[in-house]
């Protein structure tokens, strides 16, 4: 019998938005994002069980929260933001990084408020490449195969403008 992977050890479930997008990181081999995307699920909804905002599976709280003292009240508070602050940090480093090549020579990835793709893919018609070159796939409602340029180069700069066109768009959007 095969020993249980990491996320299955566990006795309560990160969601299932959490555990499906680590799926998909891990059908595409990125298998350590998707250990470290499920350990902050984790810790977040841990955090949030303490400060009483929902109740961990298999875990019973008194109405009113009677047991919980002002001090660890507080600890766990400070758990939260300092929880908050990591996946801040964890956000920024992943956004300053930049285009990380996949195993694939001819993929990229990179994350800017959601996972974004770049591929290479020789023109078929039949599969909806119309031309040979680079094409980009994004969030939900952003790009789904739009293709960018025929060289990497221009590429690359082109879906940076239409990450921070799409960005901005969604920004708008939300106020």
């Amino acid at each position: 019998m095969a020993p249980p992977k990491e996320h299955d050890m566990n006795d309560h479930s990160v969601g299932v938005e959490v555990d499906a997008t680590a799926k998909w990181l891990e059908e595409r081999g990125l298998s350590g994002a998707a250990r470290l995307l499920r350990r902050v699920a984790r810790q977040r909804d841990d955090a949030a069980s303490q400060l009483g905002l929902r109740p961990a599976a298999g875990r019973v709280y008194p109405a009113g929260g009677a047991e919980h003292s002002t001090s660890r009240d507080l600890d766990a508070a400070a758990e939260a933001a300092m929880l908050r602050t990591d996946v801040a940090r964890l956000q920024a480093l992943a956004e300053r990084a930049g285009w990380v090549p996949d195993r694939d020579a001819k993929r990229l990835w990179r994350w800017r408020d959601g996972w974004w793709e770049l591929g290479y893919h020789r023109r078929n018609p039949k599969d909806g490449y119309r031309d040979t070159g680079w094409y980009l796939w994004g969030p939900v409602g952003s790009y789904e195969g739009e293709y960018v340029d025929r060289r990497k180069g221009p590429a690359l700069d082109e879906a940076e403008r239409l990450i921070v066109r799409y960005r901005t768009a969604i920004g708008e959007d939300r106020r």
